[in-house]
């Protein structure tokens, strides 16, 4: 009698302990803890400009090994999709890439937002000469590879106070190649569509497809498809791909149309992979597309790529015919020596006298 009593004391004092840190739920949950804004006495005030850490690249990739802090400001959005898992921030020095590794990065770093970017153990490379941020690639396929793990981002790249956002600087034809330039956010004005080359021909367009899109994507000769000047154009103007991308969907429609059936291919044409009820036995997806245009006398690649929301939007048919020029706002880049554009969205593209085309 004695034991059952203090078991059920003992019960009793448990049921009261468990009651006693269980708060009643009133309806109404805590406040989120406020997220800290890192400033500059965080890093003690000692920072690398941007331009410095770009200029220690040497011609192959340099793993940071010591201290080495810089800021910027957020320049870029993913939020439409022609970026991947990257974004640009810079200070009043220079422009660059940090290969965050993380999709819906505009969820997080607003334009604007400043960041601090610890680089030590960060790698410094280069993609067809741009200098970007990143992690060491154990792989050694590029210079760099993404910070894809939290711990190695948190560890980083850190959130500073909201600002307005940069104001994009005008380049001239003379400063369209500088490297100051590279990698910043910019406005370039009265582009025409197409260029001449040294040869005389009329490029307008550079598609890169994969005959099978999970194979390699370095083996260019048997498994890239390359449409550009070279492409037998059809007469019919409403069948050239006069969109900044080409979605899945769309790829599929210009694929099956068979205007790219003469592009040669793994030593055939783009037409011998064609099957019996008319499918073709190649990738459904165009990695990327780039339209070309002519600034003064230098060219001009804008790039976009096929999962970007507007990649199948038409450029203006008063672009595409050369009565009318256009003005670009975004992040200019250069590939192999060319000046390349990237776009963050369609509000980047203006008329001449700076209104919307869209």
């Amino acid at each position: 009698m004695k034991r059952f009593f203090i078991a059920i004391l003992a019960a009793a004092t448990l049921l009261a302990g468990c009651e006693e840190f269980q708060p009643v739920f009133t309806g109404k949950y805590p406040d989120p803890e406020q997220q800290y804004i890192y400033t500059d006495e965080d890093f003690g005030n000692k920072f690398t400009t941007i331009a410095e850490l770009k200029a220690m690249y040497n011609g192959k990739p340099v793993k940071v090994n010591k201290r080495c802090v810089i800021k910027g400001q957020v320049t870029t959005s993913d939020q439409v999709g022609n970026l991947y898992k990257s974004l640009y921030i810079q200070d009043a020095t220079a422009g660059i890439e940090v290969k965050i590794g993380k999709n819906g990065l505009y969820n997080e770093y607003k334009l604007g937002q400043w960041l601090y970017v610890d680089c030590t153990d960060l790698t410094i490379g280069d993609y067809n000469g741009m200098i970007n941020l990143g992690y060491e690639d154990p792989t050694n396929e590029y210079e760099t590879s993404y910070m894809e793990h939290a711990y190695i981002i948190d560890n980083h790249v850190f959130k500073g106070a909201y600002d307005d956002p940069v104001q994009p600087v005008v380049v001239s034809e003379a400063d369209l190649l500088k490297d100051v330039n590279m990698g910043r956010l910019v406005t370039i004005k009265d582009l025409k569509y197409g260029y001449v080359d040294n040869y005389g021909k009329l490029n307008q367009i550079f598609i890169l497809a994969y005959v099978d899109p999970n194979g390699d994507r370095k083996d260019y000769t048997n498994n890239g498809i390359f449409i550009d000047e070279d492409w037998n154009q059809p007469a019919d103007k409403d069948l050239w791909v006069n969109t900044w991308a080409c979605s899945e969907t769309k790829w599929k429609e210009y694929l099956n149309s068979g205007i790219f059936d003469n592009v040669e291919v793994a030593g055939k044409t783009v037409g011998a992979f064609r099957n019996a009820d008319g499918t073709y036995n190649i990738g459904s997806m165009a990695y990327s597309v780039s339209q070309y245009f002519t600034m003064g006398s230098k060219s001009v690649q804008v790039r976009s790529s096929g999962y970007a929301r507007f990649a199948d939007t038409k450029i203006p048919a008063e672009v595409l015919d050369g009565t009318a020029t256009v003005s670009f706002t975004g992040i200019l880049t250069k590939y192999k020596g060319e000046a390349q554009f990237t776009l963050i969205d369609l509000d980047g593209v203006k008329k001449s006298d700076g209104t919307n085309w869209y």
